[in-house]
């Protein structure tokens, strides 16, 4: 009976460390910044740093261009400088899974380019005005670092992207999926040497 206990007790852990891994890292709707007020220029974010030119917090009615999605983020400001919004956690190495929220400018603007970079992952989003607030997601692995989103210079320096809803999530290590099913196997092997000696005793 100890046998079988001890693997189980051992995959249970396991299955912890498993699900510890893929836990949100970073989740921020923009919704409670600036106690729900939108505002022009706004630097005050509790998970970002404005590292270059200006954005704005806009939505909740004022140039509200997605209703009905609370406050979100026009990555080019009113100063006339393309804004920069980088995270005020750093990641360490590993693999994770971004999600976020773009939308294009919304204004009759040129298309306007975001770049995303996290250390050695990087991409790009060129979205024209009319292009639909909607859901990105990448998978992968990186050096670790802060996580950057930056609009780009071009057209209108007072018109951007749209972004809201940005979450990290860690992903297990092939390491752990490896002792997670070493675990699972061992509680089968335990359980069927089991059986067969209970089975042996009672025919015995």
């Amino acid at each position: 009976m100890r046998r079988i206990i001890l693997p189980v007790i051992a995959s249970i852990v396991f299955l912890g460390a498993a699900s510890q891994c893929s836990a949100a890292v970073l989740s921020d709707t923009f919704n409670s910044e600036n106690g729900g007020i939108p505002t022009l220029n706004y630097s005050g974010f509790a998970n970002w740093n404005v590292t270059s030119g200006s954005v704005d917090l806009i939505g909740n009615g004022y140039f509200d261009f997605y209703p009905g999605n609370g406050l979100y983020v026009d990555l080019d400001g009113s100063t006339g400088q393309p804004g920069q919004l980088t995270s005020k956690l750093t990641f360490s190495p590993g693999s994770y899974v971004l999600t976020f929220d773009l939308g294009g400018n919304a204004r009759g603007d040129v298309n306007k380019i975001t770049d995303i970079a996290l250390g050695s992952f990087s991409t790009s989003l060129n979205l024209a005005s009319a292009s639909p607030y909607q859901l990105y997601s990448y998978t992968f692995t990186t050096t670790g670092g802060n996580l950057v989103f930056t609009d780009l210079p071009g057209g209108n320096q007072n018109i951007g992207n749209i972004l809201d809803n940005v979450t990290v999530t860690s992903t297990p290590l092939p390491s752990t999926w490896t002792m997670l099913i070493a675990g699972l196997a061992g509680i089968g092997f335990f359980a069927y040497r089991g059986s067969r000696k209970n089975a042996a005793t009672a025919a015995a």
